[in-house]
């Protein structure tokens, strides 16, 4: 058991401190700390809705069920129940939530619809598939909709039900840009199919891909296609090299802010068992400052060059992220060093 969850059962915490103990025991605690906070949970769930995360990451099935015949009553969420169990049902492969959860991602909530739909990406679509292309389907057109829902799209494996929201004719109303993240997380849930997808995305001026729920959306998108941010740098730099004339600024936002979203979400624990693991630190740093951290080599340099007007304000935004991406390739040393001292039989930690 984790320090951090004897902390939990024994002291009062700042909400900062709080906070930081739960996040730690999801990312690196175990069994051990989802069965002692589970009779926590139980007995105050209205002060103890963060262990949700924890109990469900480390515990088995079965104490996920507890959960479950605690908190639904008739396919439902009892009053005052937390929103996020929908998605620990899911996680745990909960499969008689699923009638449960699909109702739930319908719905225009903005709490329980995108908890339901991650919990139900992990279980199986078989007998679902008409009743969720018929719910997707009448999204299609539409600004404003359940905003996950067209995830379920993927789910299901329907990539061309996703290229219905993606036309833009002048005449198809385009969804609005927190409902775009379902497009987005659908055309995640292709896998490898969805990546020439993404990419296009990418680079259309109508899609910015930058604010609202976007950005998680789309990294997450990103780790499912394989498409990363080294490769977004490299086409950038190409499409810069083949033409004199300044280049959009936003391509520069675009890449400057999915690396961004790497750098702040690059320890946190995957809202989905089975997202690929993002990109190296060391891979971030190349792919904005160059492979050998030169000057005229990074995408700052080429910013500040290229660009008339927004140059230098995109270059102080690009060269920011240069400390938190060094931090982070120095929290993994660090932490494969604690590792292996705790793996060691040996050796004592200095």
């Amino acid at each position: 058991m984790l320090f951090s969850t004897r902390r939990l059962l024994t002291e009062t915490l700042h909400p900062l401190v709080r906070g930081a103990a739960v996040d730690l025991i999801s990312l690196r605690g175990g069994p051990a700390d989802a069965e002692a906070l589970l009779p926590v949970l139980l007995a105050d769930p209205a002060a103890n809705g963060d262990l949700i995360d924890p109990i469900a990451r480390h515990g088995d099935a079965a104490m996920v069920r507890r959960l479950y015949d605690r908190f639904v009553e008739g396919e439902r969420l009892v009053e005052g129940a937390d929103p996020l169990l929908l998605w620990a049902f899911g996680w745990a492969g909960l499969e008689e939530a699923r009638t449960m959860l699909f109702h739930y991602a319908c719905e225009p909530n903005w709490d329980a619809a995108p908890a339901a739909v991650d919990g139900l990406v992990h279980l199986p679509s078989d007998g679902m598939e008409a009743d969720v292309r018929a719910a997707v389907e009448t999204c299609v057109g539409r600004m404003l909709f359940a905003e996950y829902l067209p995830a379920l799209a993927g789910w299901i494996g329907d990539a061309a039900l996703l290229d219905r929201f993606l036309v833009d004719d002048g005449r198809t109303e385009l969804p609005s840009t927190d409902c775009l993240a379902g497009v987005i997380l659908g055309v995640g849930l292709l896998g490898a199919s969805g990546r020439q997808r993404l990419h296009d995305l990418f680079w259309a001026d109508h899609y910015p891909m930058i604010w609202g729920d976007q950005p998680g959306a789309t990294g997450r998108a990103m780790r499912m296609t394989g498409l990363g941010v080294a490769d977004l740098a490299a086409e950038l730099r190409t499409r810069i090299a083949a033409s004199d004339e300044a280049p959009p600024f936003w391509w520069f936002v675009l890449v400057r802010a999915m690396a961004e979203h790497q750098v702040a979400t690059y320890d946190a624990p995957p809202t989905w068992r089975f997202l690929p693991p993002p990109e190296k630190p060391l891979d971030l740093h190349h792919a904005l400052f160059g492979p050998n951290d030169a000057w005229d080599e990074g995408l700052a340099h080429h910013a500040r060059e290229r660009l008339q007007g927004e140059g230098d304000w995109l270059s102080h935004e690009i060269h920011q992220l240069r400390c938190p991406v060094q931090d982070l390739i120095w929290r993994d040393q660090l932490l494969a060093e604690l590792d292996s001292y705790s793996a060691s039989t040996t050796t004592a930690v200095p």
